[in-house]
Formats: C-alpha cells, sequence, structure tokens
C-alpha cells in the first residue's frame, strides 16, 4: 500500500470524480440511443461501438472506449436496475477508495483486458473484450469492502452485497467455461480477455484474502490445541483415596490434601476427624 499512496500523491489529481455514475449515464444514453432505432438500427449502431479489433487496426479508434458504455441488457427493467446499482457501488466504492483509487481500478482493468487482447492478435485472429468483466470485477470489489451491505435486487428482494458480488464473479467464469467449451482458440481469443479483467480485483483482494484465511487457520489450530489439553467432562480432578468419590461422582463434597498427603473427600475426612489442606 505504501507504494500505492505514492502513486496516488503524485498523480491523485488525475482520478474522476464519480466516475462510475458517469459511466451509468452513459450506459443509460447509449440504451435510449438503441432503443429508437428499432431493430435493424440497434444492430447497425451496436456493431459501430463493440471491440472489433479489426475495426480498431483499420483507424476505428473510438471502439478503444466505446464498448464500456455499452448496456448488459436491452430489457428495460434490467437497464434501470443497472443504472441504479452502477451509481450505489461507484458511490461505495469512492467513499472506500477516492476518486483516483476507484478510476485506477477501472481503468487498470480496462486495461489488462485491451492489453491482453493485443497480444493475443500477434497470434490470433483478432482476439475479442465485452465488458463484463469489468463491471463484474466493480461490483466484486463492492461486495468485498462492504460484504453485509442489504441489497433490494430488482427492488424486491433483500441480499447481501457479498452475494451480488460472488454472482458476478460466477457469471465471469460461468462466461469463460462456456466458451472454453467450443475449443482453445475461443477460449485463447475471448475467455482470456475477460479474465484478465479481474487482475486488479485479484491484486487488490486476494493477498489480502489469503492472509485472512491463514490467520483463521493459525487461531483455529490453537483453538484445537486448547481444548485438546483440556481435560474431558467426563474426567475427574479430584480422587478421594479412601473411597474413591470424585467431583463427577459426588459433586457435593469438596476434596482436600491431608498431612499425610492422602487426597480425602469431605464425606470421608469427617469420619477420620482430619481437616486437610484446602485444594
Amino acid at each position: 500500500m505504501g507504494m500505492y499512496f505514492r502513486v496516488e500523491q503524485r498523480f491523485g489529481h488525475l482520478g474522476i470524480p464519480g466516475l462510475v455514475r458517469i459511466l451509468a449515464f452513459f450506459k443509460l444514453i447509449t440504451w435510449v440511443l438503441l432503443m429508437m432505432r428499432g431493430d435493424r438500427g440497434a444492430v447497425e449502431f451496436w456493431n459501430i461501438l463493440v471491440f472489433d479489433l479489426e475495426a480498431i487496426y483499420g483507424g476505428q479508434i473510438w471502439r478503444l472506449g466505446s464498448f464500456l458504455i455499452l448496456p448488459a441488457s436491452m430489457n428495460m427493467i434490467f437497464m434501470i436496475f443497472e443504472v441504479i446499482f452502477l451509481f450505489m457501488i461507484g458511490d461505495s466504492l469512492e467513499q472506500a477508495w477516492g476518486p483516483f483509487g476507484v478510476t485506477l481500478y477501472y481503468f487498470s482493468s480496462v486495461f489488462f483486458g485491451i492489453a491482453v487482447c493485443l497480444l493475443l492478435s500477434l497470434g490470433i485472429r483478432y482476439p475479442g473484450l465485452s465488458n463484463l468483466a469489468i463491471y463484474a470485477s466493480l461490483v466484486m470489489a463492492a461486495g468485498f469492502l462492504y460484504p453485509d451491505t442489504i441489497i433490494q435486487l430488482y427492488l424486491i428482494i433483500p441480499v447481501k452485497l457479498l452475494y451480488i458480488g460472488l454472482l458476478s464473479g460466477f457469471a465471469v467464469l460461468w462466461n469463460v467455461f462456456v466458451i472454453a467449451g467450443n475449443g482453445l482458440l475461443p477460449f485463447l481469443g475471448l475467455g482470456l480477455p475477460l479474465l484478465a479483467c479481474l487482475i486488479p480485483f485479484c491484486v487488490v483482494f486476494v493477498p489480502g484474502f489469503i492472509k485472512g484465511a491463514k490467520h483463521r487457520s493459525k487461531v483455529a489450530s490453537r483453538r484445537s490445541r486448547f481444548e485438546q489439553a483440556k481435560l474431558p467432562e467426563t474426567d475427574a480432578f479430584h480422587r478421594c483415596d479412601e473411597c474413591n468419590a470424585t467431583e463427577v461422582s459426588h459433586p457435593d463434597r469438596d476434596f482436600r490434601i491431608t498431612a499425610d498427603d492422602r487426597e480425602l473427600c469431605s464425606a470421608c475426612r469427617d469420619a477420620s476427624g482430619n481437616a486437610g489442606e484446602a485444594i
């Protein structure tokens, strides 16, 4: 974290306040424009915005950023939920990290996805990239930062933010799994860039998760050793040398060591007249 703070001190002014809100707003505008164009026009407009490496190499540089504002679904209810949800997690992430932290995290995810596509294009014909994993990484980050926050899914179903984050991560992995099922080339060209978008999440959260798991393991180990060291509830610590009574068999008696180094219960001491020393 020391390195991060040094970077923030030097480049903190480059942070974009409300970045996720801005992206959500442009997603909504894009959705409206797509809906206004009808089915055929929507497809043509969509194809102008998607990440198409062949078109990018042909000079359509805007595609490096335009694919980021494509909506996840054309369904109106889902679109409304997506915008509201992005507003909420964007504010939450800024509260935890500040504008620079969110900006760095988001564009790192974008960078790794695009960089892997460019590198793969040296050996594969035009790998592709969607914004699924990029926004999933934001949701996953919010879920790990605020695991117990309750979200009204579709404004009805209460769900912890942690579970939504885990579901987002699962959605990415499931997409990669489906893509990989079509062969090695589809996995490399489409699945690997998706996984690359999750690198910032892994860098930020996985070390802490591993450290926490190790700590919990140590605590559990210490607790186990402590429990094993304790006497079982059925075992007795005191035993009368006269009648073999114990504090387990006769909880009403007290036990003492006598002057001749014998342990006697109160009943046997009364019978012998030996007071003994308290134990």
